[in-house]
């Protein structure tokens, strides 16, 4: 017992060592890649639980319908990085703007629903010892409320995406 290894199965993340891509749904995606010098991300994975009695006492548990993610983002970038024309972060997630210059499409596949775009958190520990890379996905995400502040370069965003857990996938850091 006083053998056994400890493991990390979730690292703490600090924004600031990790870079956004806000990606649309065209045939070869367009990304806006984002710095991030301060903030924080939050997303909520929900699920219903539905419980049944049997003469008043507890029988049978199933999963109830779906629930979306909800996301929350506050942050400050430090850079932007895209093909040209290059959309600010506000143009991207809402699809206006530059984001339309650029050709953005929908991230979900079906064209009759509101625009959505992907967010992609890449966080990648320097030194490389510092523990694996982890790469976080958030399909489909729709903007509910927007602050931006273009000269202080923040945003806060809240929304919901159009799925019930994010893709976690973790690798060795290279």
């Amino acid at each position: 017992m006083y053998n056994e290894l400890w493991y990390a199965v979730h690292a703490q993340i600090q924004l600031r060592d990790c870079t956004m891509q806000i990606r649309d749904g065209s045939g070869s995606p367009k990304l806006l890649t984002v710095k991030i010098g301060d903030g924080n991300l939050t997303y909520d994975e929900k699920r219903t639980i539905e419980y049944t009695r049997d003469r008043g006492i507890l029988d049978e548990v199933r999963e109830g319908d779906d629930e979306p993610m909800d996301v929350s983002l506050d942050m400050q970038w430090t850079y932007l990085r895209g093909a040209s024309p290059t959309p600010s972060v506000e143009e991207a997630i809402k699809g206006i703007g530059l984001a339309v210059s650029a050709g953005w499409k929908s991230s979900d596949s079906d064209a009759c629903r509101p625009y959505a775009v992907d967010l992609i958190i890449l966080n990648k520990p320097t030194p490389s010892s510092c523990g694996n890379q982890e790469l976080i996905i958030l399909p489909d995400f729709r903007w509910e409320t927007m602050n931006h502040d273009p000269r202080a370069g923040t945003v806060a965003c809240t929304g919901k995406c159009n799925a019930s857990q994010a893709t976690v996938v973790r690798s060795a850091n290279s």
